[in-house]
């Protein structure tokens, strides 16, 4: 029979993969919980619930509800700032390249609705340096579009015009999207060309221009 130093320690602390897991699946009913209640109608037993722990276990994974928001919003931040960086980068000129934002953002909020809501609505509960720093991600973005409009202007694509304004446009329309959550027969990548097309050119045929 080996003793008692030959035998191996037994550790029963969930391990990291385990730990990133659960942290996953916390994010997953906080997004889900934000988008059908809002942030201020969410409460961690809300959250607790849907991952079947007491909500004071919660905050073994995180700080508060507060810097739950943070991080969903931040990494969706963070993911359309990689984007957008990809497609200013790219050899074509401003419609293609607001095609190809137009795009990225309309497949991914429709595969991800709950959290395009969250993104949206959401965001402007956060306090102090989270919100902050994540109105500068949000700004950047905003900024990164007038490039691509003004680049636009400035080489004959579009007529002058209030670069600003047509940004806000942009995207404002862009984000208005919530009508097709979860509809099967919507494609998103004819949607988006639709909607650049449509944002561009108006409802007149192109032989009437």
């Amino acid at each position: 029979m080996p003793s008692k130093l030959d035998r191996k320690p037994t550790n029963d602390r969930p391990s990291d993969d385990a730990k990133s897991a659960f942290l996953t699946k916390i994010r997953e009913a906080a997004v889900r919980r934000f988008a059908e209640s809002g942030y201020d109608g969410t409460s961690m037993r809300d959250i607790g619930s849907l991952v079947g722990v007491h909500a004071g276990s919660l905050y073994v994974h995180i700080k508060s509800k507060e810097d739950l928001l943070y991080q969903i919003v931040g990494e969706i931040a963070e993911s359309g700032e990689a984007a957008l960086l990809r497609v200013e980068a790219s050899d074509v000129g401003a419609i293609d390249k607001l095609r190809m934002l137009a795009r990225i953002h309309l497949r991914w909020s429709m595969a991800n609705p709950d959290a395009a809501k969250v993104f949206e609505r959401e965001w402007m509960r956060l306090n102090g340096a989270q919100l902050a720093e994540v109105q500068v991600k949000r700004q950047r973005w905003a900024d990164a579009v007038e490039r691509i409009i003004r680049a636009g202007v400035d080489d004959g694509t579009f007529r002058d015009m209030d670069v600003a304004l047509a940004a806000v446009a942009f995207r404002s329309v862009l984000n208005s999207n919530y009508t097709c959550d979860g509809d099967p027969d919507v494609d998103g990548i004819k949607l988006a060309d639709e909607f650049v097309d449509f944002l561009f050119n108006g409802w007149v045929a192109s032989a009437h221009r």
